[in-house]
């Protein structure tokens, strides 16, 4: 199948940026709007009642309007502001120090053709213009208390509601958008990666595949990978069945050889038994490697029983001692009492060997090893340490890849570096963990940490 790649014009990429710039504008403009309306010059309103009620007898006497100087108290708190007398050549006369704002409401108010009117300015309201005669009046108050309290309050029903509004579209719209283009795809992706890791050779992907963007083109690289998978996995199913067959039968041969041998004295040899407990521990090797096998594939799950890894490392000692006297002596078993495991017998027998294998192999032809215990509330730590040169710093992460070797020259008789890697996927499995280290008193320490 063709991934063709994605074109610039359908990249996600640049559809989410040209969202977020929409966002960010949106943001921006909002803001913008809410200082606005916190700036805003105040609006004109129909005049009150007060203004007509207390001012009416003052301008129906139009013979006292040269009385009537701008800045002058009328009646009460109520003062003339400005005054203009009609005339088309006439100036408008203000009270000299007005503020801006005040001077900039009379003015608007005295060029108003419109009935009386009344704006709220610097705590008073400026209202005009009242005609008396054919002249024209703008006069304010101060605001009253409850005046200042009902205009505070009605900001505030009008700003927060528009604000909130703003807000809660501005974002809904963008997790609408975000969630159609991006996340719900990130979710179909996610659980097709689970249905893959289930073993689905064709995960639910619905029509990701068609998009013609990044995801699209992740999609379809995730259906081909699944193909894959699922491909190599049937192989090295069928690869673990072939091998089990072909490593058995010539096991099973031998114990058949050996069951045949109908000479009592034989069967009590020592050398005979040995050899029947090799054939039986080779074919139970075989078996955990390969059960490890289908243990990391998924095919198998682990089963655990009670092991006693006090018993296991003293019978170990004893099967190498067999095997070679120059071992006898050269084991030092923990000085402390060791726990018994719930954990499966053959990996940890298959690690504890390949471990103390291992520390014979590449300490001193005389070396001993060390077997050490600590025991925490949840684990079991083990520690092996031989007394060789040790590894370099920048070597030991590298113990556990495959067919590497810290320095085949100096051991011939090393095997292929297969020993750690075996380890510590044994210790994966059990739940555990496998960690290298230089030794303070020399040598190479290796602890394997086991679930209790």
């Amino acid at each position: 199948m063709i991934n063709r790649p994605t074109r610039w014009y359908q990249s996600l990429t640049l559809r989410l940026l040209a969202l977020f710039w929409a966002l960010l504008l949106g943001a921006i403009l909002a803001a913008f709007a809410s200082a606005y309306y916190l700036t805003r010059p105040p609006q004109a309103e129909a005049v009150g009642s007060d203004f007509e009620r207390t001012l009416r007898p003052i301008l129906e006497q139009t013979d006292n309007y040269e009385l009537l100087q701008p800045g002058r108290l009328l009646v009460g708190e109520y003062r003339v502001v400005a005054r203009h007398q009609g005339g088309a050549d006439d100036e408008l006369e203000m009270t000299p120090g007005l503020s801006q704002e005040v001077a900039r409401a009379a003015f608007n108010l005295m060029n108003s053709n419109a009935d009386p009117q009344q704006i709220p300015v610097r705590g008073q309201y400026v209202a005009g213009p009242f005609p008396m005669g054919e002249a024209r009046l703008i006069i304010s108050r101060p605001l009253s208390g409850v005046e200042v309290a009902q205009m505070a309050e009605r900001d505030d029903q009008e700003l927060l509601p528009n604000l909130l509004w703003i807000a809660v579209s501005s974002s809904g719209v963008g997790a609408l958008i975000l969630g159609v283009w991006f996340v719900a795809p990130l979710k179909r992706l996610r659980t097709a990666t689970r249905e893959i890791a289930d073993g689905s050779a064709e995960p639910n992907l619905a029509r990701l595949p068609k998009r013609r963007d990044e995801l699209g083109e992740l999609a379809r690289t995730l259906r081909t990978t699944a193909v894959e998978l699922a491909t190599s996995r049937d192989a090295q199913r069928r690869l673990l069945s072939d091998v089990s067959h072909e490593l058995r039968s010539p096991l099973a041969r031998l114990q058949v050889a050996l069951d045949l041998l109908d000479d009592e004295e034989l069967r009590q040899s020592r050398h005979w038994i040995m050899l029947e407990k090799d054939i039986l521990r080779l074919s139970r090797i075989i078996d955990s490697i390969l059960w490890l096998s289908r243990l990391e594939n998924g095919i198998s799950k682990l089963e655990r029983e009670d092991v006693s890894v006090a018993a296991l490392l003293l019978e170990l000692e004893g099967d190498l001692i067999y095997e070679n006297d120059i071992y006898a002596g050269r084991i030092i078993q923990p000085d402390c009492e060791l726990p018994n495991l719930a954990t499966d017998p053959i990996l940890l027998r298959l690690i504890l060997e390949n471990l103390v294998r291992n520390a014979f192999q590449y300490g001193p032809d005389d070396g001993k090893v060390f077997i050490g215990g600590k025991v925490t509330s949840s684990h079991l730590q083990i520690s092996i340490r031989d007394q060789g040169p040790g590894v370099d710093d920048d070597k030991i992460d590298e113990l556990f890849v495959p067919f590497f070797r810290a320095d085949p020259s100096r051991h011939h008789g090393a095997g292929v570096g297969l020993g750690l890697s075996l380890c510590q996927r044994s210790s994966a499995v059990l739940g555990g963990r496998l960690e290298a280290r230089n030794h303070a008193d020399g040598g190479l320490e290796v602890i394997v940490e086991i679930p209790r």
